[in-house]
């Protein structure tokens, strides 16, 4: 089988990371796996194995912001992956970003490839979030109508589902859920490297993610300033964006400066992840949450929003970790405070070891197969 991954922009991400191992399990099968990309960046394809073959195509205008260049260069981009498309007889292509140039290219084109739309957040949520009402109002518009055209949508969890089906209409049928592969054997032996630029001293707390208002780390930082004034601990924070400015700034007006630290971007954050006492995951919404499997893979106990819609199916509603409302940073303080003082972290560790099994590359990819085969038969 020839699988073609759409990934307009292949960035450093969670998608990158899932899809690559996605990759890895499918050609581990004996099926064939061509990336197909726009703007490839070198952390992004580090993420896949060498076995993947990559298309790169460039667009002809470097101005993003302008919407007129922005059609010119999807148009441009239309005309390319269509002739890749062709060329490579390809059978499947799943579109992880860009649904509506996979959607069009699907319409026009000669071949006969099925189309797997990947959604990976909560459509309506991400849409409700945008700045504009306009924005938001097109989005919901244009997904109504576009999602329908695709073969299949494969939403990264129930909550996501179910969105797909009580606000766009789209029929249950034609969404399969399929989890990503968060528990990899790779980051097990990464993990194992040692930390030489830092070592936290007593309780040490992390959140791994882009710092974005999605990720919402303000709130992190809150709960964390309550948890200082109570009892000995410091927080990690990995990741870079947006909103990094906005938290330095609230770390030095409440003197935090002595037990928080952004490390920034990290190749490899899963050997301070293994080192942390506690992960955190404080976002506004998620699609799925890729690092609490991480985290339970590692035996790091975990404390997530309710969030919508990933982080209460992993964690089976508080059975496997502890959750907490989307901006409550007092509750937040009150749980970190309670596994500082907890005497059942070893149970816990056991107990989300067992469960991040269940987002395994090997059942993933099945179900992936799965959902493949059932359509091309």
């Amino acid at each position: 089988m020839k699988i073609l991954f759409l990934i307009p922009s292949l960035e450093k991400g969670g998608i990158e990371r899932s899809l690559s191992r996605v990759s890895r399990g499918l050609i581990e099968k004996g099926n064939k796996v061509i990336v197909l990309s726009n703007d490839v960046s070198s952390e992004g394809k580090s993420y896949f194995d060498e076995s993947v073959n990559f298309i790169q195509v460039g667009t002809p205008f470097s101005v993003k912001k302008s919407l007129i260049i922005q059609f010119l260069n999807n148009l441009f981009l239309f005309f390319k992956f269509k002739k890749i498309i062709n060329n490579n007889e390809i059978d499947i292509v799943l579109a992880a970003k860009n649904f509506p140039l996979a959607i069009i290219l699907k319409t026009f084109s000669a071949s006969k490839f099925k189309l797997f739309l990947r959604e990976a957040v909560d459509p309506y949520v991400a849409a409700k979030n945008q700045r504009f009402f306009i924005t938001r109002k097109i989005i919901i518009f244009l997904k109504k109508k576009l999602y329908p055209r695709a073969d299949k949508i494969i939403a990264i969890s129930e909550g996501v589902r179910k969105s797909l089906i009580d606000n766009f209409d789209f029929p249950a049928k034609k969404i399969d859920v399929i989890y990503n592969p968060a528990a990899d054997d790779r980051i097990i032996k990464l993990s194992k490297e040692k930390i030489e630029d830092y070592i936290f001293d007593g309780f040490t707390i992390v959140n791994i993610g882009r710092l974005t208002k999605q990720k919402d780390q303000l709130t992190l930082l809150k709960a964390f300033k309550i948890t200082l004034n109570k009892s000995k601990c410091n927080l990690i924070i990995i990741g870079e964006g947006s909103e990094r400015n906005n938290l330095e700034k609230y770390i030095v007006e409440n003197s935090l400066e002595s037990n928080v630290k952004l490390l920034g971007y990290q190749a490899n954050p899963w050997k301070y992840l293994s080192k942390s006492n506690l992960f955190v995951l404080s976002s506004i919404w998620e699609g799925f949450g890729n690092v609490i499997v991480e985290s339970m893979a590692l035996s790091v106990p975990v404390i997530s929003t309710n969030c919508k819609s990933g982080p209460s199916e992993i964690l089976e509603n508080g059975k496997y970790g502890q959750l907490f409302d989307t901006y409550d940073y007092n509750k937040l303080s009150e749980l970190i405070i309670d596994e500082i003082n907890s005497n059942e972290l070893y149970s816990k560790k056991s107990l989300a070891k067992e469960r991040s099994e269940d987002f395994s590359i090997i059942k993933t990819t099945n179900n992936y197969l799965k959902s493949f085969e059932k359509l091309l038969t």
